[in-house]
């Protein structure tokens, strides 16, 4: 049998992510948890597949799956989305009876304009939403937690529902094998790639965008990363949208050209 990890437990976004893949992709695996980003990649050296949140409508791109995917040379195949929805529960009557609010690292980020109304209250932040509603429920009194809304299995004395910053929330999340597999015919494709400049310089990243801009190649996002080379302080990380002919010159021109290292970390 096929074994897929994921993050958090049972019923979490990851979890329903996982299933949506583990069925799409006819996988019959089983899913097992783990309780952190790290643990996950770690947990796939003996596993098949991974799937892990890769970015949010509202907070950006997970950097921790990103580093990772850097640094262990594993590969995205696949990308699903799913509707984020985020609801604070409590059992005390009104917010004001709320001291502490146990609330997942990246739910807290996607609450900000909600949270930044309870100044009274402490925040205890979580690695997954399912451990913030067992993290209340093991010390409910004049504490609350942010969760999904389809964890709601009962009825709370305060419940406040779409407490996330904007309505439209989704996440993405990414599908990830042991294996690079890239298209052998020419189809269009999403590509996340990582570029370090082999030496910082003026003008570099000038010059790495005019790799794009000639080759016609739409450039969805770019972020920088800091490393600890004296000689190439940073890398990025771009997500594209091409043709897989064209991700294919890419890579030769950048190769050919001697300035950077270009690595793809998944082609969907």
């Amino acid at each position: 049998m096929k074994k897929l990890i994921t993050l958090g437990t049972q019923l979490t976004y990851s979890d329903l992510a996982a299933q949506k893949l583990n069925q799409t992709l006819q996988l019959n695996a089983d899913i097992f948890f783990e309780p952190t980003i790290d643990a996950s990649f770690k947990a796939l050296k003996d596993a098949d597949y991974l799937v892990l949140p890769i970015e949010n409508a509202i907070d950006g791109y997970i950097q921790r799956t990103l580093d990772l995917l850097y640094k262990y040379d594993y590969f995205m195949t696949q990308v699903t989305e799913l509707p984020i929805d985020f609801s604070l529960v409590s059992n005390e009557q009104s917010l004001t009876d709320i001291h502490k609010i146990y609330v997942q690292f990246k739910a807290k980020n996607q609450c900000l304009d909600f949270l930044e109304q309870l100044s009274h209250v402490s925040f205890i932040t979580t690695d997954s939403n399912t451990e913030s509603l067992k993290l209340y429920q093991s010390n409910p009194k004049h504490t609350a937690a942010i969760i999904p809304k389809h964890l709601i299995d009962k009825d709370y004395l305060l419940t406040i529902h779409n407490i996330h910053d904007q309505m439209l929330n989704h996440t993405r999340f990414a599908f990830i094998e042991k294996k690079h597999k890239m298209p052998t015919t020419n189809q269009a494709i999403k590509a996340m790639i990582s570029i370090r400049p082999k030496v910082d310089k003026v003008g570099l990243l000038y010059d790495l965008l005019g790799y794009f801009k000639d080759l016609n190649i739409n450039l969805v996002s770019i972020i920088s990363r800091p490393r600890m080379e004296p000689k190439s302080p940073y890398h990025f990380f771009l997500e594209i949208v091409s043709q897989t002919n064209q991700l294919n010159q890419l890579l030769k021109q950048i190769e050919n050209d001697n300035e950077f290292n270009i690595k793809i970390l998944g082609v969907y």
